[in-house]
């Protein structure tokens, strides 16, 4: 799992082309976690699937989830 200071193993940045579209999720946003954890659960059922980068997805979601929890609070 990357982060601003710390890009993880699977960094989309360096890897994308230079007119690649990107969109990027911060755990701020109360959808993040689960629209990776959703990523995650089409890309396991996918033939190519790596069982490490699931692994960090999932975990992300779980950190993302943690993360908003702990530093957003909720407009009620």
């Amino acid at each position: 799992m990357g982060t601003k200071n710390e890009p993880g193993a699977y960094d989309c940045y360096t890897k994308a082309g230079d007119d690649e579209p990107i969109f990027t999720l911060r755990a701020k946003d109360p959808f993040a976690w689960l629209v990776v954890q959703e990523w995650a659960n089409h890309y396991a059922n996918s033939p190519d699937h790596d069982h490490t980068k699931f692994a960090e997805a999932m975990a992300c979601s779980k950190a993302m989830r943690t993360w908003r929890r702990d530093n957003v609070a909720d407009d009620a």
